[in-house]
Formats: C-alpha cells, structure tokens, sequence
C-alpha cells in the first residue's frame, strides 16, 4: 500500500481472498470500487474482484477490516460472494448500509437482466459472511433499464433511499418481511444544479450519506464526454449498425467506443436531515479528479469507454471533521482519500450556486 498525508492506495493482492488465488490471473485481475463503513467501532471494507481474463470466476465481492492507519488487518479479508447463499456469479460494486444496529450490503447484477437488478444481504458483524439470502429491490414505479447506485440511509429508526439527486427523488423501504424489498417513491425535489452538471456531467448515485448535524452528506459520481471525436457520436447509426453481420458489429463497436469516450468525478452535495429530505447545496467543483490520480496499470480496459475513472463508494467521518472517502480508480485500483472540510460548502446554509 503506498500512502501520502491525504491518499493511500491498496496492493491489490492484499485484498485477494486466499480461496481466490487459484482462479485469478495475477498479472490481469483487478480490485476496485471500494465501499467504507464504520461498523460497532470498526472500519469495514467492501470491493469488487474482477478475475482477469479467466472466467471461472466472474465479478465478486471481498471484504475485509482495516485498522485505523488504514491497513488491511491480517486475516480479515474474506470471499464474501461465496458467502451469499441461492445467488449468481455476478455481484457489482457493493455499497454498505447500516440500519438499527445491522449492517448489509447491496450489490447489482451490471447488464446481466434488463432491467437489471439490485439486491441486498445482511451481513454477520462477527464473521463478516452473508447472513441471509439476497432479496431483490422493487420499485413501485418506472426505472431505467439499467440503474446501479440506489444511496440508502437510515433516519430516526426508518430507511430510506436517494433515488435520484435532481430531482432528488427520495424512497421509502420497506425491509420487513421476506422476498423483494419494497422502494416507494416518497419526496421529490427540483432544484438548480446546473453550475456542476455544465461542466462536469449529470450526479449520479456514490457514497450512501452520512448525517452531520442537520445535514446528510453524499459523495457522488458524474461523467462527460471527452476526445475529439465526441461530437460524431449523435450521428452514429447505432440501430442500423445491429444488423450488420457479426463480425463487423464487433469492428464498429470499436469505432463506437472511441467516440464515446467519458471521464469520470466525485462531486459532493447535502440535503437536509428532516423530511422531505430538500437539498441544500451542490459543490460546483470536484473534490475527486482524475487527471490529479495516477494513471492506468492496465493496458486493457475493464469498460472500453471509459478514458479516465474516479468512482466514490462510501465515505466516513475523518478526523477534524474532514471526510474519508473510497474510490475506485480507473477501474483496477481501490481508493482512500482525505477530503478536507474547507473543500466542502458551509454545511447549514444552502449555497449561491445550488438554489432548492
């Protein structure tokens, strides 16, 4: 793990649970887009593990716990994918959700089902292992075809989930019972978001947030996209090229892909910590870039489209009320890094540049 004052990022292998390393080409896998969570005191950790080019594993979830100089604690890193009982071999970008003093993680299945699909599995505290089988999420109500960065959070004993953060869209979710897991749409809020979405591209889902004070706070992602041949792709013919024989569907694809290339940041932003949840302001710069990261260990991309990556997954309470945030990093690498609080906005007065 190398570490300055405010970023550390992990060795891979650190996270590679032992009864994985015979399905995984060492030189290829990745790990990446990490989800953080303080948990009954201690710092968990949850990531994504894709297998290289081997399909004998496909995408996992490990986990594990760090210490509080942020390094792996010997012993803890555990398969968690082969922990969920009746489930695939697909598990996505795990984010943490703690609610009345139980800890779960939530996952999605990337393309696999249209729509695709959202799951949540408690979590054993003690063995860090699946407690239960996953139960599907269901919104009562349309969705996109492919939706992957539900935020959930707990308030005063109920729980909810930002849908959508603008309009922001919020959710109530019903975890009682068994079988799917029940999302009403419950508050929705229009707001001015602009001075962000202009230059840095449209907040979606990240980091679940975490209430300080009066406020929640979230860490979200946006893309743009860049290179000089963006401004063709509105005229690519996408449907017409389908039809064509195979083998040039996979040559054009390649085209495509160099059209559509998208760079991906962390942005912030907070809403209020009472119903109906209104935000109250959205920074108008980054607080995650990734032409400020390293560049690329891997010559072959895991998304062919994606140029550059910073991907925010969770984040907690730091020191001096600083935040400390995970990220995937160009989609190979796990992430932390010190946001300082003199980044953020004031924290209980809604912005200039972010009007409700």
């Amino acid at each position: 793990m190398s570490m300055s004052a405010l970023s550390i990022e992990f060795n891979p292998q650190s996270l590679l649970p032992v009864q994985w390393q015979h399905y995984v080409l060492l030189r290829t896998f990745r790990v990446y887009n990490p989800a953080i969570v303080r948990f009954r005191g201690r710092l968990l950790m949850a990531y994504r593990v894709d297998s290289g080019y081997r399909r004998t594993m496909q995408r996992r979830i490990g986990l594990c716990k760090l210490d509080e100089h942020l390094n792996v604690i010997p012993g803890s890193v555990v398969p968690f994918s082969d922990t969920i009982p009746d489930s695939d071999s697909r598990h996505y970008d795990p984010r943490f959700l703690v609610h009345q003093d139980r800890i779960f993680i939530h996952y999605n299945n990337n393309f696999t089902t249209r729509p695709n699909q959202i799951s949540i599995v408690e979590v054993d505290p003690d063995s860090l292992e699946a407690k239960s089988p996953p139960r599907p999420l269901q919104l009562n109500g349309p969705r996109q075809e492919i939706e992957k960065n539900w935020m959930f959070f707990s308030h005063d004993g109920e729980l909810y989930a930002v849908y959508q953060i603008n309009p922001h869209t919020i959710l109530r979710v019903d975890l009682s019972g068994v079988g799917p897991v029940i999302c009403q749409p419950l508050h929705s809020t229009a707001w001015d978001v602009a001075p962000y979405a202009s230059r840095y591209g449209v907040s979606c889902g990240g980091a679940p947030p975490i209430r300080q004070g009066d406020v929640y706070i979230s860490f979200f992602h946006s893309r743009i996209q860049v290179g000089p041949l963006r401004h063709l792709l509105p005229f690519w013919p996408g449907k017409l090229v389908q039809r064509l024989p195979r083998y040039l569907v996979a040559a054009l694809r390649r085209i495509e892909w160099l059209l559509d290339q998208r760079r991906y940041y962390g942005g912030v932003y907070a809403f209020e910590a009472k119903p109906p949840f209104a935000p109250l302001w959205l920074a108008t710069e980054p607080v995650l870039r990734p032409e400020t990261e390293p560049s690329r260990s891997h010559r072959r991309r895991i998304n062919p489209t994606a140029e550059s990556v910073v991907y925010p997954c969770g984040a907690v309470p730091w020191h001096d009320n600083d935040w400390l945030v995970s990220y995937g990093l160009h989609d190979e690498r796990c992430c932390l890094r010190v946001v300082p609080s003199i980044h953020l906005p004031n924290q209980h007065k809604p912005s200039d540049d972010a009007q409700q």
